[in-house]
């Protein structure tokens, strides 16, 4: 099947699904967005799509808001891995409103992770449950990390950290440490290429074995109650 793309804009108003307190009114979304990492580009994100789907995690979209490659990288280490306004409207999910499915969830690679956190940053903040929110290789900044997993909107966190590959990268890496990291992860990019995946770019690679990992992921987070 081939995926379905969304856009992340200003969305509608509509009822929130929680008595908790909201600052603005949010739509709500149905179903899974996946972001890939910084340029949102590659075939690995199309393949990791179909590797949702075939696990059984039907209604997945995926994810884009990019500035290109490097721009993405550059934002992901300084600003967008921090907590932002919870009432920024341009983070919410517009055409998913309809869609039959019984979760609303988020998943994110690597930069990708990051827009998935500050969209459920948002809908949580707001009222909005989010059942499953999926950190993957993720830069995200240890207090931020904190609040979402102390918001009661937010169900399920899953933090999947690649450091057993090489990954220099974790969530809720300092700043000065995630400085360190910029020699290393350019020589596993380069490393890397398109059909080997080394450390931070272990999901990446264009080759039977990239696609055998994207799906032994999709089946693990079937097994963590995605659906």
């Amino acid at each position: 099947m081939i995926p379905a793309v969304i856009a992340v804009t200003v969305a509608l108003t509509l009822k929130s699904d929680s008595k908790g307190p909201v600052k603005i009114a949010v739509n709500k979304p149905r179903g899974t967005v996946y972001w890939g990492g910084a340029g949102l580009n590659g075939p690995y994100i199309a393949d990791q799509v179909a590797a949702l789907q075939e696990a059984g995690i039907k209604h997945v979209w995926v994810g884009k808001r990019t500035l290109g490659e490097t721009p993405d990288a550059i934002r992901a280490a300084i600003e967008l891995r921090h907590e932002r306004n919870p009432a920024d409207r341009s983070w919410m999910v517009e055409g998913m409103e309809k869609i039959s499915a019984e979760q609303f969830n988020l998943i994110g690679y690597s930069y990708g992770s990051l827009m998935a956190a500050q969209t459920a940053h948002v809908y949580a903040s707001n009222g909005h449950i989010v059942d499953h929110l999926v950190l993957i290789a993720s830069p995200i900044d240890g207090d931020f990390l904190n609040h979402l997993q102390g918001n009661k909107n937010i169900r399920k966190i899953i933090i999947i950290n690649l450091r057993q590959f090489g990954d220099p990268i974790f969530a809720g890496i300092p700043q000065w440490r995630l400085f360190l990291t910029k020699s290393k992860l350019e020589k596993q990019n380069d490393d890397s290429g398109t059909t080997r995946g080394i450390g931070h770019f272990y999901y990446r690679p264009a080759s039977e074995e990239g696609n055998a990992r994207r799906r032994q992921l999709a089946r693990y987070l079937y097994q963590q109650g995605l659906r």
